[in-house]
């Protein structure tokens, strides 16, 4: 294999090293698994099923990746974690979720590609076993995989009709995995094998210090278009996390809008911000290569209702788009202001 596969194959070997040998199974277990969080009033219940790999994998890797997708969801919270189970074959995955009194389910399966490997994950509704959400993402380790995993949560708490809090005042980048179901080892220490072969005594440069934010803040409400709902909120969370790489930000409940009307109530009492939605439209290109174009337009308001900013940038990746409009308002307006 190449090495960037070689690369996913060795973070995850290491990583099923460190969880120890898999559990003795049975192909339809009875007991319930533990479940890894307390439910809320109204929080969806998932149970992630081990990835498939081929033949000339070993099975224990997509293990390793259900592993990861159960911790970072659940970091990240709103949602009810049951553990990753074992032996259940694909045709029983919605029965056994039903078992289990879960709301989806997450299954997926390992694929080298190219010079690395790629994670096909999909979200399934276990009322009546319909995929909501499906996605095929090119990974190289944990921070990838990790990724993947927050894209299916926003789906999950999207389509159930439940708030993000796990984003409020969140990090710019994807919660990094600290250690695997059971393992004493810490994912974070898996990648120190990545390293392998370079010079040890190569000095480690000084961390620089990390530029402090504005004072003004950022309100991000949920983007409107014609995208699918699924992808305007995964959406929403990229402009989450791109704005919040240069300014304090936090996710409003207020649903989108019109934000020239609705503006004050989105501020409340923080008047010291500014509020950030934008429009989300996908059209789909035809031809040879059939595929969908998207372009954004990011809108900033003042709390009572003026356009402060307005781009648009069109991509056939929308967190390009997103990125591409967040990096130029930060450049014209680096104060917020």
């Amino acid at each position: 294999m190449r090495r960037h596969l070689a690369v996913f194959v060795l973070f995850a070997s290491a990583l099923l090293l460190a969880a120890g040998p898999p559990p003795r199974v049975t192909p339809t277990p009875s007991p319930t698994p533990a479940v890894s969080a307390t439910p809320g009033a109204n929080q969806p219940t998932i149970v992630v099923y081990p990835f498939e790999a081929p033949s000339d994998l070993d099975p224990r890797y997509g293990g390793a990746v259900a592993q990861i997708y159960s911790q970072v969801i659940q970091q990240t919270g709103g949602v009810t974690v049951l553990a990753v189970p074992t032996g259940i074959k694909r045709v029983d995955y919605q029965k056994y979720a039903h078992v289990l009194h879960a709301d989806y389910y997450i299954s997926g399966y390992i694929q080298p590609i190219g010079e690395g490997a790629a994670i096909v994950a999909q979200v399934v509704d276990v009322s009546n076993d319909i995929s909501v959400y499906s996605t095929t993402t090119q990974v190289t380790g944990v921070q990838d995989v990790a990724s993947t995993a927050l894209n299916a949560r926003t789906v999950i708490l999207d389509v159930a009709g439940v708030s993000r809090p796990g984003l409020n005042n969140g990090p710019a980048t994807s919660p990094t995995p600290q250690s695997t179901s059971g393992a004493s080892v810490p994912i974070s220490n898996v990648l120190t094998d990545l390293f392998k072969g370079k010079p040890k005594n190569k000095p480690t440069p000084a961390p620089s210090a990390t530029p402090a934010k504005p004072s003004r803040g950022m309100l991000v409400v949920h983007l409107g278009g014609n995208a699918q709902p699924a992808v305007l909120g995964i959406a929403t969370d990229e402009l989450f996390r791109a704005i919040n790489a240069h300014f304090t930000t936090v996710m409003s409940s207020v649903p989108a809008g019109d934000l020239t009307k609705s503006a004050d109530s989105v501020c409340g009492r923080s008047r010291n911000n500014a509020i950030a939605s934008g429009v989300l439209n996908a059209t789909h290109v035809g031809g040879f290569h059939a595929h969908d174009s998207y372009t954004f337009t990011l809108n900033v308001y003042a709390c009572f209702g003026a356009v402060l900013y307005t781009d648009t940038e069109t991509d056939n990746d929308y967190a390009h788009a997103i990125k591409a409009a967040v990096e130029k308002y930060a450049t014209d307006h680096p104060e917020n202001t």
